[in-house]
């Protein structure tokens, strides 16, 4: 008897691999990905605090900030900023709006606790005392079957502009002890999905996935339940290394078009769900009453 083919080894099998990706966890829907500046269907009025987007760590010429302080809480919409007049920065949209960290200021000069409606922060250059990064963060939930890890594939699009450079990690942790020029000090030693430099006028998509195709890699590590987006915006000012300068700088960030038709469970932009459980149990059924069948008597004849 081959016993590969035994329908007891079978139905162990498919339950088998049904708990398998139970433990792994799989995503059958994708909810609470955000636009920066907008929230409930209406763009935020200049100069409010965003409710989905927090700046939740900043390291400000060597100083570390974290909390409620002057460059961390709740970003706040970038009420007017000449760059975007100008069309220097990519421009907001029906949906989207730049926004900034805590403290930013009206002028290249000016000093405040608190954000004026400006754009401009400390930073200048990419390293040493005068250099300055805000760590964005946003959250969102990924529902399905199991915990932990998810196991199915899954891809989330954004498109970004930053100013100046950024760099997007999914589920770090983000490190506030430490300071260096490189961004693995500031977020543990994970690694970051995607990075753009001098990333203003940056209107290219973006992809966060946990699995490779033709148009993307594997860099997010999703997991079933709550997720985070974190994005290090480094202020440099255009400089590269240090420097002794410590004027203010035009700093921000704009992130739309996240998820949508770019929002893939298993390949589809419309989340799907697991039907992997009932086809499992199902083989199952089939197994027993399969051997149930053929251990039954056979009829005797009159």
């Amino acid at each position: 008897m081959n016993w590969l083919r035994h329908p007891i080894f079978l139905a162990i099998l498919a339950l088998s691999l049904g708990m398998a990706r139970l433990a792994a966890g799989t995503a059958t829907d994708i909810s609470g990905l955000q636009y920066t500046g907008y929230d409930n269907g209406v763009l935020l009025p200049g100069n409010s605090t965003d409710p989905e987007w927090a700046v939740t760590y900043a390291n400000v010429e060597g100083v570390n900030y974290h909390g409620n302080s002057q460059y961390t809480g709740a970003a706040y919409v970038v009420d007017d900023s000449p760059y975007i007049s100008a069309e220097d920065y990519v421009q907001n949209t029906g949906y989207s709006e730049w926004i900034t960290a805590p403290g930013a200021t009206t002028t290249n000069s000016g000093t405040t606790t608190s954000n004026s409606g400006g754009n401009y922060l400390p930073g200048n250059g990419t390293s040493g005392t005068n250099s300055a990064e805000f760590i964005y963060t946003m959250t969102f939930s990924i529902t399905g079957t199991g915990s932990g890890t998810v196991g199915n594939q899954v891809a989330i699009s954004l498109t970004i502009a930053a100013d100046d450079d950024y760099a997007i990690y999914v589920n770090g942790a983000t490190n506030t002890n430490t300071h260096s020029s490189t961004y693995g000090d500031l977020l543990s030693t994970d690694t970051s999905s995607v990075t753009g430099s001098n990333a203003w006028t940056n209107s290219s998509m973006a992809w966060l996935a946990n699995y490779n195709s033709s148009s993307f890699s594997s860099d997010a590590g999703f997991v079933i339940g709550t997720n985070t987006i974190s994005i290090v915006v480094t202020n440099s000012n255009e400089i590269s290394g240090s420097t002794t300068q410590t004027i203010s700088d035009p700093s921000g960030l704009l992130v739309y078009e996240v998820g949508g038709e770019g929002m893939l469970v298993n390949g589809s932009p419309v989340p799907e769900v697991g039907a992997w459980l009932p086809v499992a149990g199902a083989l199952g059924l089939v197994g027993i009453l399969t051997w149930q069948r053929r251990r039954r008597p056979a009829p005797v004849s009159a």
